[in-house]
């Protein structure tokens, strides 16, 4: 794992004390490694030695991290649905009322949290009387999409941005060429890095959906109408959500480096890569502006993931983003 080894290792000293909380929030930017430290975490419970992460090679150990431990299960959205369905939450809750049969804890891994559909109301039940034996991990990127009910029922473990040099010795170690370009692009989240330095179409898939911001920003409504429409006009409902949702997740991140230029502080920009543009646009609109457009998308991210009507959502955006004609894609 990269980084966050304070974090379990703290988690690991609880553990052998038996001070372990029923309910753990995990929350932190896509990238950040959410998943992997919910394994690790499981691994610390299940392995029986309470080191931090598991010794990753005993049986249990291992069955973790292949996805095959009976006391461990992993709840995602299932199929080609958009969110995760109420039944889910109630196999996951007849699951945990079972004792568990080769560790200590039954585990459940909710990935992602946000992503419920009816069943946070299923799930406050679970947490407002968990069996002694069970563990639940609720990983999410948007904790204030959970029921302040919920929120307040769980030890809440925020992962912080791991320093570049630490993911460039990682990925180094891994035999990655150009550790320390992909570790300046990922701005601080391991799985960007790892994810970049995987293959070129990847790379070049986020340079497009970059570029496609800063060509919007330069062009009038009538370009930015069409854009709207073109991209709602998707008929598969969840390939559309996906295409939006990506563009909305890198698009939040330039935003938000332009909106910290804007102020005259970018110390630490999320996307290096682009600082040229970032400074064209923070030059060119007022960081009130900037900072107006970097709430609405996040809004709009949440909006998203309840089914809000797409092309709407899609020309409102188009509306509010601030004009930069000077502003062109590298």
């Amino acid at each position: 794992m990269i980084g966050h080894r304070r974090l379990l290792d703290r988690l690991a000293a609880r553990a052998a004390r038996d001070e372990v909380a029923h309910a753990y929030g995990i929350f932190g930017p896509r990238g950040i490694g959410k998943r992997t430290v919910a394994l690790r975490l499981a691994q610390t419970l299940e392995c029986g030695t309470h080191e931090a992460g598991g010794c990753g090679t005993c049986l249990s150990c291992r069955k973790i991290e292949r996805g095959v431990h009976p006391d461990v299960r992993l709840v995602t959205r299932a199929g080609d649905r958009k969110l995760i369905g109420i039944e889910q939450i109630r196999e996951m809750r007849e699951d945990l009322a079972l004792r568990p049969l080769e560790g200590r804890w039954r585990v459940v891994i909710l990935d992602d949290a946000s992503e419920l559909d009816q069943g946070q109301d299923a799930l406050l039940k679970t947490l407002e009387e968990p069996p002694s034996h069970a563990v639940l991990l609720l990983l999410t990127t948007t904790p204030a999409a959970l029921h302040e009910t919920i929120l307040s029922r769980l030890q809440p473990l925020t992962l912080r941005l791991v320093p570049p040099a630490e993911i460039e010795e990682a990925l180094a170690a891994r035999g990655i060429r150009e550790a320390g370009r992909f570790a300046a692009a990922s701005a601080g989240r391991p799985g960007v890095a790892l994810a970049l330095a995987s293959g070129d179409a990847l790379r070049a898939e986020r340079e497009r959906v970059e570029a496609e911001l800063y060509r919007l920003v330069a062009s009038g409504l009538t370009d930015r109408f069409a854009w709207a429409a073109d991209l709602a006009d998707e008929s598969d409902p969840r390939r559309r959500a996906e295409a939006i949702d990506v563009r909305l997740m890198h698009w939040s991140e330039l935003l938000r480096d332009a909106t910290v230029a804007a102020r005259g502080d970018l110390a630490r920009p999320l996307r290096p890569t682009r600082r040229a543009e970032t400074d064209r646009l923070a030059s060119s609109v007022s960081a009130s502006d900037l900072l107006g457009a970097t709430l609405l998308v996040e809004r709009l991210r949440r909006d998203l993931a309840f089914n809000a009507n797409a092309r709407a959502m899609l020309e409102l955006f188009a509306l509010r983003l601030p004009y930069a004609p000077g502003v062109r894609p590298a």
